[in-house]
């Protein structure tokens, strides 16, 4: 389970998906891409196959958007990058025969959770306390850290596949202080009966601290 989406990266990123497709995980490509308002539709694409949904990022013509809902397999509900996903949808630009392209860097957002949640001392096959990551009560914090901690990943991994690239080595060192500057500022809320409310506070890395 991932906490965090694509476009949680475009925020921090507008020119990621642009910028480093040799380590992203590219799901879909068209040529057909009809934008009307809000509405992206394509009759050669199969979105629902390639998992593209609420949270996924495309290049229209090049051009990053967010994709805020997908309606059926070749429709989506499309918006330019927003501050929120409660704003309203940001229509990008009506345009026909685009160049739509999917890409996605959920795997490495994968690895990441699965090491928070290694720190955070979340086992499904601990004997005593089985807890996955469907026990992480603070899903907008677990979603802050896994995305400074994806784009440190994928920052880190494009300089070590394009040799000494300065800049690529500083936005890693960045998101990695960031990173660990947000997971000291506070704890993480567990639920540990399955109730839905947090029964513990635990620190990534530091212990825990159990409800009374």
């Amino acid at each position: 389970m991932n906490f965090s989406t694509d476009r949680d990266l475009l925020r921090y990123e507008p020119t990621l998906f642009n910028d480093l497709p040799w380590v992203s995980q590219q799901r879909l490509s068209t040529t057909d891409g009809e934008v009307t308002g809000t509405t992206l539709a394509s009759a050669s694409a199969d979105f629902e196959a390639a998992q593209v949904d609420a949270g996924s990022v495309l290049l229209v013509n090049h051009t990053p958007i967010e994709v805020v809902q997908r309606v059926d397999a070749m429709t989506l509900t499309v918006s330019l990058a927003r501050t929120r996903t409660t704003d309203d949808a940001i229509p990008p630009g009506d345009v026909s025969s685009a160049t739509v392209v999917a890409r996605t860097f959920a795997p490495q957002a994968e690895l990441v959770a699965a090491a928070l949640l290694r720190m955070l001392g979340l086992d499904a096959n601990d004997p005593d306390m089985p807890l996955d990551a469907d026990a992480v009560v603070s899903l907008s914090r677990m979603a802050r850290l896994e995305t400074l901690g994806t784009l440190e990943r994928v920052f880190s991994s494009a300089a070590a596949l394009t040799g000494d690239n300065d800049t690529l080595l500083f936005k890693a060192a960045a998101y990695r202080r960031q990173l660990r500057d947000a997971a000291a500022r506070g704890p993480v809320r567990i639920d540990t009966t399955g109730d839905g409310l947090p029964d513990e506070k635990r620190y990534l890395g530091v212990g825990l601290l159990t409800r009374a």
